[in-house]
Formats: structure tokens, C-alpha cells, sequence
């Protein structure tokens, strides 16, 4: 855990203003944890007796519903000084009524947040009144040459009880501790307002080793998922630029040749149209086969089951479909689209199959959904650059799926995809 501070980046910043802040947050932190300290010691003491009654349950859930503003209003107050808390996952609202109250009780960051306001108080007290021990005592103690004037006149320092009378002596003793303590002020409040933020730390801040793990593994994940996508747009653009759109130049320029050479030389001209119209066949053809990376309306329309079906019926290899009943969130269906059509293509091209099959089922614990595309081809596939497959492992990982192919030489291949059970809402 990393607090972000001005100080600790060695960021140039005004001493005085620096400190000017930190001391306006400790005593705003104090007024704050008060207040927070006596509500929900007076709801949480109110609801546990009323425990038994609805109404109790209401009260425990404000007293939470406080301490969570509470650490709210100590993030801010904390950041005012620089200190930047990493965010709080908080989940959302479990519903309404009995069931809703529970779900909140059960909230285990809003226990920790009404602890952080048990044990936040007594230090905000320790704090605060250090803080103002530092700067007013600093204060008043250079000043003390201008307000003495008013004391009583049996007035007795510590100078004079130390054998030291006199009006002077007890002015030098004063402005002197009035300097060291405005001296070391700045370094009294940082260190106070870092306590604040060590103890916000440990129970604002719900990030484990195993969240932050999950948070890192997210983050590549959805790094390598935008990167397949640029890669497949790429991909997409460059063979639609060598393929689809020369065969059309080319188509265009054929039916402008024989047009020319209807009057003149109609056999030239039907051999010409003859050949424009084997190149708006490949067109198509090409522009079938680049659609596989492309969800098709159908895909949102009628589900994954009518999608595959389509696709399937647009293939020369014959492939058997089983895919049984899921609802999938889009990003999911469509992942699974494109493992099936990625397969797919990859069996049309290298595979030599004479048969195929594309089998999507729930996983029996219930956690996922597996995408299997099999053939009995000449095996071989593999995912490494320049394979039709090389993008699908990353395409997966953008929604926390993974890939498995088997695919040893003269044994068939088997792609596997195993997806997340994210339902649609």
C-alpha cells in the first residue's frame, strides 16, 4: 500500500500552507469523528436492543449507513493534505425490504468502516489536541512579549520558580518555546495526520493481497483483450483492402470493358462479363469469410444457438451443433461467436476435416460455459503468430475466460473455450 503525499514525492510545496492544511484537517477530523462517535454509538446501542424488531434492524443499518459517511468524509480530509487512499470496493444494494436490511448487516467494509469510527475518535482526540498544543502553544509563545502586558501582576512562570524572576526572563523563556514548538510543528502534523491515514489504511481500504492479485490479472486481462481487438480491426482492414475491394476495382473495370465491346465484339464482351462475374463470386465468398470475426445481427436477435447454426450452414465441412439453452451477458455470447467462427475458419483452411462438431453446455458446477469446436482433421493448430487461432486467447481474457487446444498431428483438433457464467441482466 502506497499513500501519495506531496511530501513524499518531494513535491515543492509552502511550508506554512502545507501545514495550514494538515492542521485544519486534524481538527476537521476531530469535529468529524466526534460527531460520528456519538451517532452511531447511540444507533448501534439502540439496535442491538431492538435487535429482535425491524426497527432495530433500521437502526444498526443507519449507525453502518453513518460510519460509511463518516469514512467518506475522511477520505476527503486526508486527501486535502495530500494523502490519497486507494478506492473501496462496495457492493451494491442487496434490495429491499428484510432481505436488503440483511445484505447490508452483512457488509463486511461497513463493520470495518463503524470500527474505524470506535478507535478514530479516541485518537482524533489525542491529535487534536497535540495539534492545537503545537501551533496555538507555538503562537502564543512568540507573542507572549505583546499579551503578557495583561496577566496579573502575581503571575509566576516556570523561570521564576526556577530561580530566574523578572518580566524579561519569563518573556525570553516563553518566545523561546514559543519558536521550537512552531519549528517542529510542520513535522508534529505531518506525523499526526500520517497516524490518521496508517489507521484509514488498515480498515478503510478493503485491498488484500488476493484483491490486489485480482485487480493486476483484470488489468492484463483487459490490456490484452483491447489489443486483440486493435489486431483483429487491423487484420480485418488490411484483407479487406487485398481481397474484397481489388476483386470489386476489378469486377468494375471488367463490366466498363464490356460494355465498350457489346456493339463491337459481343463474344469479347460476354467472355468479360463472364469473368466479372466469377469475381463478384470470390468477392462474396471473401467478404463470407471475413464476417466470421464480425458478430452478426442474428447473434443478438435470436441467441448464440441461431448465430452458430448460421454460421455453420455457410461452411463446406459438415459440422453436427449441439449448443444447449444459455443466456450470456453480450460481451460473453460474443466471445463464444468468435471462438466458434475462429475454429471454424481454421477447419475450412488447414484442418482437411471431413466432419466437425461445435458443442456449447453449461459446466456442471454451474461456474461457466464451455465452447467446444472439434474436427477429424490433421491436427497441428496451434496459437502462436500467424495461426488463425493466435487471437483467441486474448479475445478471452477480456472477459476473464480461457483457452485450451489439443491438437496433436493426425489426431483431429479440439478447441476448447471456458467462459464465465455472466449472465444477462
Amino acid at each position: 500500500m502506497t499513500l501519495t503525499t506531496a511530501v513524499e514525492n518531494n513535491e515543492p510545496v509552502g511550508l506554512l500552507p502545507d501545514a495550514g492544511r494538515r492542521f485544519a484537517a486534524l481538527v476537521g477530523i476531530f469535529a468529524l469523528q466526534l460527531t460520528a462517535f456519538v451517532v452511531c454509538v447511540t444507533l448501534l446501542s439502540a439496535g442491538v436492543g431492538l435487535a429482535i424488531l425491524v426497527v432495530g434492524l433500521v437502526l444498526l443499518v443507519a449507525g453502518l449507513a453513518v460510519a460509511g459517511w463518516a469514512a467518506r468524509m475522511q477520505r476527503l480530509l486526508l486527501a486535502s493534505t495530500g494523502v490519497e487512499l486507494p478506492p473501496t470496493y462496495r457492493s451494491a444494494s442487496s434490495g429491499s425490504g428484510l432481505r436488503g436490511l440483511l445484505g447490508r448487516l452483512a457488509r463486511p467494509q461497513a463493520w470495518r468502516d463503524l470500527l474505524h469510527v470506535l478507535i478514530a475518535f479516541p485518537v482524533s482526540v489525542v491529535t487534536f489536541s497535540l495539534a492545537v498544543t503545537w501551533v496555538v502553544g507555538g503562537l502564543g509563545g512568540v507573542t507572549y512579549w505583546l499579551w503578557s502586558t495583561w496577566l496579573p501582576d502575581d503571575n509566576t512562570g516556570l523561570p521564576a520558580l526556577l530561580g530566574y524572576p523578572g518580566h524579561f526572563a519569563d518573556v525570553l523563556f516563553n518566545s523561546a518555546v514559543g519558536v521550537v514548538l512552531l519549528l517542529t510543528a510542520p513535522a508534529v502534523l505531518r506525523g499526526l495526520v500520517g497516524l490518521h491515514a496508517a489507521l484509514a489504511t488498515a480498515l478503510l481500504v478493503d485491498e488484500t493481497p488476493e484483491l490486489r492479485e485480482r485487480v493486476s490479472a483484470l488489468t492484463e486481462s483487459r490490456t490484452a483483450a483491447g489489443q486483440a481487438e486493435a489486431h483483429t480491426l487491423r487484420r480485418l482492414e488490411r484483407d479487406l483492402h487485398d481481397g474484397p475491394q481489388q476483386r470489386l476495382v476489378r469486377l468494375g473495370m471488367d463490366i466498363a470493358a464490356a460494355e465498350r465491346r457489346l456493339d463491337t465484339d459481343p463474344g469479347a464482351a460476354r467472355a468479360l462479363l463472364g469473368e466479372a462475374l466469377q469475381q463478384s463470386q470470390d468477392a462474396l465468398a471473401e467478404i463470407r469469410n471475413l464476417s466470421r470475426g464480425i458478430a452478426p445481427p442474428i447473434l443478438d436477435e435470436q441467441g448464440l444457438s441461431a448465430a452458430v447454426t448460421a454460421l455453420v450452414a455457410r461452411g463446406s465441412v459438415p459440422t453436427v451443433v449441439d449448443v444447449e439453452p444459455v443466456r450470456l451477458a453480450v460481451p460473453v455470447r460474443h466471445a463464444a461467436y468468435f471462438v466458434v467462427a475462429e475454429a471454424l475458419t481454421n477447419v475450412e483452411k488447414h484442418s482437411a476435416a471431413t466432419r466437425a462438431a461445435v458443442d456449447v453446455r453449461r459446466l456442471d458446477d454451474g461456474s461457466g460455459v464451455a465452447v467446444t469446436v472439434s474436427d477429424d482433421g490433421v491436427g497441428g493448430a496451434s496459437t502462436a503468430r500467424g495461426h488463425g487461432l493466435a487471437g483467441l486467447a486474448d479475445r478471452l481474457a477480456g472477459v476473464d475466460g480461457t483457452l485450451v487446444i489439443s491438437s496433436p498431428a493426425g489426431g483431429g483438433t479440439q478447441v476448447t473455450a471456458v467462459l464465465p457464467e455472466q449472465r444477462e441482466g
